[in-house]
């Protein structure tokens, strides 16, 4: 049976024959018949929303973008398109906000800019994007550092204004508004960069003041996770199967390279209220925290003959510890151009934003607790500056919501 001449197809077929032919009012016309006969579809709602752009009606075409992004919130390209409109009506925050939703699904959100093969328009959105997200995200940046230096003038009078020129100075990699390089061979951190910051691979641990508190745990530590594990709890891939970059497809979703984390991206996991004898044993040491939480506490393990390939951390200003508790024969890491072999209880102290690999070439798993303490060389109010710029971030980020 022929579809009839007002039936969703024909209706459909068209509106898209005139947005082909630059008819935008007839197509947008079109599609809203199409939307109201099949409101829950995302791409009418898109398609009304580029006819409706097209013919120079922005507050329609946000209105159709937003209808598409609530009904499918997974979409790269309608957040990309929609952040587009809201830049051209002027309503800057609201553009940042889908497009860094778009951003968080595809990387090509920003980066379809530099691929000649691609339609124009979708470059010249993907520009538009990355410049407005860089905008932003180095704005963010600079606030944060103003509200940390207003409130320490607040607390401790005008003498009290923190030197935080390093910190003033750090590169967010991703959203950096100006060209940069990075100064040290082998160094390459892909999140946060502060130049002025000496570069080591590795820290001997006896740098660190509550490392001997730390190391004299290990046992606890060791029997805290095995009991946790023999009682259920379960280790998941390190690399999540949808990791995009292809230099982890032979750990996507395997559990060759696992963790338990007890804190994650400084939120916490429902694992960390078993583990009360570890947290005690680490209440001493330096850890990075965001709000008062670790940003990051996890039990790593790695399985025979698993090969953690080499990559490069998130930041410079902090160093990662590791905390070996079960290191068979033939299990080794390499940062920079040192090679290390890790010791049972024996704190290991690196920048991981060196280039870095592991390898486990034993019989057995490779169990050791990871935790980030800061840079040496920062002192008490940069470190204090840092985690306010990264808590700002991070509330930005949570506090997003879908524009109206």
């Amino acid at each position: 049976m022929n579809a009839g001449p007002d039936s969703l197809e024909v209706v459909a077929m068209q509106a898209t024959r005139d947005f082909r032919a630059r008819r935008f009012p007839e197509a947008a016309a079109g599609y809203e018949r199409c939307v109201a006969m099949s409101p829950g579809s995302p791409a009418l709602h898109f398609n009304l929303a580029t006819a409706r752009e097209s013919q120079g009606d922005l507050p329609g075409a946000i209105r159709a973008y937003l209808d598409a992004w609530r009904l499918d919130p997974k979409e790269a390209r309608i957040a990309l398109f929609a952040g587009a409109a809201l830049e051209a009506a002027g309503r800057r925050e609201d553009a940042v906000t889908m497009f860094s939703w778009g951003d968080d699904l595809d990387l090509a959100v920003r980066r379809a800019k530099d691929d000649p093969a691609l339609d124009p328009e979708i470059r010249r959105r993907s520009a538009l994007a990355d410049r407005v997200m860089r905008a932003h995200f180095t704005q963010l940046h600079a606030a944060a550092m103003d509200e940390f230096e207003r409130r320490a003038s607040e607390s401790g009078g005008t003498d009290a204004r923190p030197e935080l020129s390093r910190v003033r100075s750090a590169i967010w990699v991703q959203t950096h508004d100006q060209p940069f390089t990075y100064r040290t061979p082998d160094q390459r951190p892909d999140l946060f960069y502060v130049p002025a910051l000496p570069a080591r691979a590795i820290t001997p641990r006896g740098e660190f003041a509550w490392a001997a508190a730390v190391e004299a745990c290990t046992q606890t530590i060791r029997e805290e996770y095995l009991a946790a594990v023999q009682s259920g709890a379960q280790l998941s891939p390190y690399v999540e199967a949808r990791t995009p970059s292809p230099i982890w497809r032979e750990l996507r979703g395997k559990a060759d390279w696992s963790s338990l984390h007890l804190y994650k991206a400084a939120q916490e996991t429902p694992y960390a209220p078993q583990f009360p004898r570890t947290m005690a044993a680490l209440a001493a040491a330096d850890i990075v925290r965001i709000d008062g939480r670790p940003m990051e506490l996890f039990f790593s393990r790695l399985r025979p003959g698993a090969h953690i390939p080499p990559h490069f951390g998130v930041a410079n200003s902090r160093v990662t510890l590791h905390l070996p508790l079960i290191v068979p024969a033939g299990c080794s890491i390499r940062v920079g151009q040192a090679m290390h072999e890790w010791r049972e209880g024996e704190l290991f102290a690196f920048d991981d934003s060196f280039e870095h690999e592991a390898w486990n070439r034993g019989s057995g798993d490779r169990v050791v607790l990871i935790f980030e303490a800061h840079h040496p060389d920062l002192h008490p109010a940069e470190r204090a500056a840092i985690q306010h710029a990264f808590a700002a971030r991070g509330r930005w980020l949570r506090e997003r919501r879908v524009p109206t």
